[in-house]
């Protein structure tokens, strides 16, 4: 078996870290290439913004897992995105642990993003999804020394300056200041993403609705292509209805429907 090597991600193989959670067969469709190009963006930018956004680790020439992250410092931190390994025959063989402890290795240096310091600590959010058998990202962090912030259990750090204690900010996300056009019509606005199925849910999103109000019109709004009509919705991306955001993920497809409908007869008596 071919040796494991972790790499950083560059211009020159990022193409490898917006293929790597998209199953093969899957390359060629049009929503997914969508999707990858969208994270090709988003990873372009965050490579000329901090010069880093994630490591692959590969097996020969074929990548086999990602940890993605970028660093937050007016926190002092640097934050995990995600870490993925996708293939069942790769699991449960330390490929995730390499990433993390490349990572590790890496940020204990000096940093210009914290004027020359390490940072302070790593921080991540995980979320269910993982596939049968796999191993939970919670138990993972937590098997390697990340602490619980508070009673949420799906919010953890890692100290790497004795004593630190990570207490996040309150984060306001932004607000979607409604506009008469989006009324009577469903409107989809998406832009660079640093996960390809964030376009991909959106057009299952897109689906969803149809299911439920079949006669609704549909926009959708490219924030790179139509910056200003973005800007003017309050700089939002996801889903709005009938001139509400809709909050609940269409991977829970009950909430999202009834969702929909509670926006559309909400305004229809308003």
């Amino acid at each position: 078996m071919e040796e494991i090597s972790v790499r950083e991600v560059t211009r020159g193989n990022v193409d490898d870290l917006c293929r790597i959670c998209v199953p093969s067969e899957k390359r060629e469709d049009p929503v997914y290439v969508t999707g990858m190009e969208l994270k090709r963006v988003w990873a372009l930018g965050m490579l000329e913004k901090w010069g880093t956004c994630a490591m692959l680790a590969y097996r020969g020439s074929i990548p086999v897992g990602m940890i993605q992250y970028y660093p937050v410092p007016e926190q002092g931190i640097v934050r995990i995105h995600c870490i993925y390994v996708p293939e069942e025959g790769n699991w449960r063989k330390g490929i995730g642990t390499r990433l993390l402890s490349g990572l590790m290795k890496d940020v204990r240096g000096a940093k210009d993003w914290f004027g020359g310091e390490p940072p302070a600590a790593l921080v991540t959010r995980t979320f269910p999804g993982e596939a049968p058998g796999q191993y939970p990202a919670r138990l993972f962090f937590r098997r390697r020394g990340f602490v619980q912030v508070g009673d949420d259990p799906d919010l953890l750090y890692y100290p790497l300056r004795p004593g630190f204690v990570y207490r996040p900010p309150k984060e306001l996300g932004p607000e979607y200041i409604p506009q008469p056009e989006d009324r009577g019509r469903a409107v989809f606005i998406y832009g660079p993403a640093p996960c390809p199925f964030a376009y991909v849910f959106m057009k299952r999103a897109e689906r969803a609705v149809m299911e439920v109000a079949p006669w609704l019109p549909v926009q959708w709004i490219d924030a790179s292509a139509e910056p200003d009509e973005m800007r003017k919705r309050g700089g939002v991306t996801g889903c709005i209805v009938n001139a509400v955001p809709i909050r609940s993920l269409v991977l829970d497809e009950g909430r999202f429907r009834r969702e929909v409908l509670e926006a559309l007869k909400a305004n229809a008596q308003g």
